[in-house]
Formats: C-alpha cells, sequence, structure tokens
C-alpha cells in the first residue's frame, strides 16, 4: 500500500502528478497525521537527496540524484550543471508547498543570460496554495496568482514578484524582504501583510496586520502601521488609506468578505474561485454594490449567486463555465 503513494508523492515532487491521483495523495495525507509525517519526511529526502546524511560525504550520489529531478523540470542539462551548485539548488528547493484544492500546482523553472535560477510558483484558477520560502517566511497565493524569486533568494536578498494575491508572513532575516510588482514594491524586515495586484483590476490594494512596511507607489513612498489597508488606483493614481485591515487574510481560509464592493469586483475574484466567466447585460450592473460575507467552497457559485440575487438587484444564469448577469426585468430563456 505504501509502495503506491511513495509512487505517488515522488510524481508530486517531480511536478508530473496526474489531477486525480493529486485528490487521491491530499486525501492520504489528510487522512492521518502519520501519513503527513512520512510525506513530509520522504519530501526532506527528495528536496535534498542525501537521505539526511553529510551532503559533503555523499556529493556525488546526491548531485546525481538531484540532477536527475532537476532534467524532469527541464531546468538545464544535468551536464552543464556544476556540482558546487547543488547546496544552492537544494536551498532553493526547500520552499515547502502544500497544495489546497485539488487543481494541480504549475512551477516553472528557467534560467536568465546571467544563468541565475529563477523559480515561478503558481496557483491556477479553483487553487491557493501555501509555500514556506527557504528563509522560513509563509506565502499564501490567491487563485490565479504567480509568485517568483531567483537562487540567491535567502543568501543574497530576499526579492521575490508577485502576481496576483498573496498573504505574508516574513520572518526576520539578515536582508530586508521585498515584495515587487507591476505598479508597488513593499519592503520589511518582518511582518504579516496582504497583497492584492491582479492585472486586470486597476488598483493595488495592501493591508497590514501585524509589524511595519513601507510601500512605494505612484512615485510616493508610504510607511504603513498594524491594522491600515493601502488601496492605490493604478490609472488616475489616487489612494486611500483606511484604518482597518479586517478579513485581509480570510481568503486563506477560504472566507471572502465584500464591504461595499461593485459588482465588477466582485465577478472578478468569482471568476478566478470558480474559473468561470461573467458576462453582464449592461454596464450598469457591473456598478452595483454588496456588502456580505461568504465562504468558497468547491460547488457553491450557485449558492452565493442566489443570495445575492435575493436582493433583487439582479438575475442570473449558469451554463458550463459562463454566467450571465442580467436584470430583473429580462428573464434568460
Amino acid at each position: 500500500m505504501k509502495e503506491e503513494f511513495d509512487k505517488l508523492i515522488d510524481d508530486f515532487l517531480s511536478g508530473s502528478i496526474a489531477k486525480e491521483d493529486l485528490h487521491k495523495l491530499n486525501e492520504w495525507i489528510c487522512s492521518d497525521p502519520e501519513n503527513q509525517k512520512y510525506f513530509e519526511q520522504q519530501k526532506r529526502i527528495w528536496l535534498l537527496s542525501a537521505e539526511y546524511e553529510d551532503v559533503s560525504v555523499h556529493e556525488e550520489r546526491a548531485y546525481n540524484r538531484f540532477a536527475k529531478r532537476i532534467r524532469k523540470h527541464k531546468i538545464a542539462t544535468a551536464r552543464k550543471i556544476k556540482k558546487d551548485l547543488f547546496v544552492r539548488y537544494a536551498g532553493y528547493a526547500a520552499a515547502i508547498i502544500i497544495l489546497l484544492f485539488t487543481t494541480p500546482l504549475i512551477i516553472n523553472n528557467f534560467t536568465t543570460s546571467d544563468d541565475s535560477l529563477i523559480s515561478e510558483v503558481y496557483a491556477p484558477r479553483k487553487s491557493k496554495l501555501r509555500m514556506k520560502l527557504p528563509d522560513g517566511s509563509t506565502v499564501w497565493l490567491n487563485a490565479d496568482s504567480k509568485l517568483s524569486y531567483s537562487e540567491s533568494f535567502g543568501r543574497e536578498n530576499r526579492n521575490v514578484r508577485l502576481e496576483g494575491e498573496g498573504y505574508f508572513e516574513v520572518e526576520h532575516g539578515e536582508h530586508p524582504f521585498v515584495v515587487q510588482t507591476d505598479s508597488a514594491q513593499i519592503k520589511v524586515l518582518g511582518t504579516k501583510f496582504d497583497i492584492k495586484n491582479y492585472s486586470d483590476e486597476n488598483y493595488v490594494k495592501v493591508s497590514l496586520l501585524e509589524g511595519s512596511i513601507a510601500l512605494s507607489c505612484i512615485n510616493k513612498e508610504f510607511i504603513m502601521k498594524p491594522n491600515q489597508t493601502m488601496i492605490v488606483n493604478k490609472l488616475d493614481q489616487t489612494y486611500k488609506l483606511t484604518e482597518s485591515a479586517d478579513y485581509a487574510e480570510q481568503w486563506i481560509n477560504c472566507r471572502v468578505f465584500w464591504d461595499e464592493v461593485p459588482m465588477s469586483i466582485i465577478s472578478k475574484e468569482l471568476e478566478r474561485q470558480f474559473d468561470v466567466i461573467f458576462t453582464f447585460e449592461s454596464e450598469q450592473l457591473k456598478n452595483l454594490i454588496f456588502h456580505g460575507s461568504f465562504i468558497i467552497e468547491t460547488n457553491n457559485l450557485e449558492k452565493i449567486l442566489d443570495i445575492m440575487a435575493e436582493t433583487n438587484k439582479f438575475s442570473y444564469s449558469i451554463e458550463k463555465d459562463k454566467v450571465y448577469i442580467y436584470s430583473l426585468k429580462k428573464v434568460r430563456s
């Protein structure tokens, strides 16, 4: 029985696991604390490729095993990887990833023109994930979000790049922790904060829960304090600072909270969480405002829309992966 899951664990770590097998592995890990413990042990063995033994003593064997893993990800031809890079690769690979839901995780690895290794971790739609970086910091990625960092992370810097939404619990370290987006930069030493910056939305939202951060945006620098939220409009360069960060990180617990939020933003969130596409009968419907808290579950999109529709502001229909929003005066056949 364990041999079967050894194979699934190996497929998961090498990035070749099938969707149905990933679901099976998740259920097995969650069914028993001993299974989770065994999974963690196997993961450390795979990452270090030295079976907890002295890397310097077993460098040749460890390198060969690790290079084989690297080839599966097409990072580079093993012959071109110098042995002295093994420890650095192992440090990079120490980012521990825990998948939530059953949507496959996509990990891309590539080298840049200066031969530095870049890792990109992507949480597709209908999923979110938690990962622990080599410096001990924890990152949650929301649906349709990507985090990237170089192999020098933790040694020469602690710089990451975020596309989408991420919640960070940053450990104190020698180097400042810097989060770069396409329109803002956040610099911290140790703190808890949330950043939302999707390319298809015209605002950046930063919420600080603990510690202090320096937010650089629209040619200004803002020093934020705990329980503050900054919303910056990327189009007109305006910003709004509020003394509340309530519910900012609740999406990691599958809960969303909308406080006077327009339907245009709500629909984007639901599109990412349920991998659907919203179509509106009119632009006016996108401006409808809602207030409420919902639990995001695998198949409860219709339940959420039913509750929202009870306000008598709109009607809707769902056809496969399309959600149609229209006024009450029109009934879609």
